[in-house]
């Protein structure tokens, strides 16, 4: 009522979603899995929310012989998103190394908060932690786009 009263107006639309962490876009990319691999158990809860919160289906691990293992079993994923360095004998690295090899059409993206990007990205696109969830969304929508996806 003050605003009308000014001459003013309010505009409330939102093209999204509001999560905890700001306003998330959603994708057009509905219904397609990511699997989410981050031994950091607050970042791949914060992350998968996002990520869920944006129309995706989240799949987590929390290391890359966990996630190699479910791949190598069956599970079906869009896409990988990746840490370099997770627990156990499997790193990020080597699990997208492996997985361009024996599914190579399978997108992958591999993170760090370490300068692996060096290396990482010579494998697969590399994303530099700390990231804003929308430079995921965009690196997730450019792979599965690049792999003929919507």
């Amino acid at each position: 009522m003050i605003v009308a009263l000014w001459g003013g107006k309010i505009n409330s639309r939102l093209d999204g979603i509001m999560s905890p962490f700001g306003l998330v876009q959603r994708t057009d990319d509905a219904a397609r899995c990511v699997l989410l691999v981050e031994d950091d158990a607050l970042v791949r809860m914060v992350t998968a929310e996002e990520l869920r919160a944006a129309g995706l289906t989240v799949i987590e691990a929390a290391s890359a012989a966990e996630a190699y293992e479910a791949i190598v079993a069956g599970l079906a994923v869009d896409v990988v998103f990746t840490d370099v360095r997770t627990e156990g004998d499997l790193d990020g690295y080597e699990f997208a190394r492996r997985l361009r090899s024996e599914h190579p059409r399978l997108p992958v993206i591999i993170t760090s908060g370490h300068m692996d990007g060096a290396v990482a990205g010579l494998v697969a696109p590399f994303l530099a932690k700390p990231y804003r969830i929308e430079m995921v969304l965009q690196l997730i929508q450019a792979q599965l786009a690049a792999d003929g996806g919507p």
